[in-house]
């Protein structure tokens, strides 16, 4: 049990909610998704590329490289607060 959820229940529970999300995605390419979700993810993690590629499950270098394709094309990416030049 999940407190006073039942087990069964929340499993219910989480496959509704993941065809909701499925379906909030219908209508966008996967480059599209792969960017927000990227690009939502350094967010979380106030730009910290280390910590957002562990989330990603890909390698640093393969975000750094995902980061410059986006920067190229004028995306806003986030930066770690001890990148930043003052």
């Amino acid at each position: 049990m999940y407190g006073w959820i039942r087990e069964e229940e929340a499993v219910r529970n989480a496959k509704a909610s993941e065809t909701g999300l499925i379906a909030l995605l219908i209508g966008y390419t996967v480059a599209e998704v792969e960017r927000d979700l990227i690009i939502e993810t350094l967010r979380a993690y106030d730009g910290n590329r280390t910590r957002a590629a562990k989330t990603l499950a890909v390698s640093v270098r393969t975000l750094r490289n995902k980061i410059n394709e986006y920067e190229a094309k004028g995306f806003d990416i986030p930066t770690s607060v001890h990148n930043q030049v003052c």
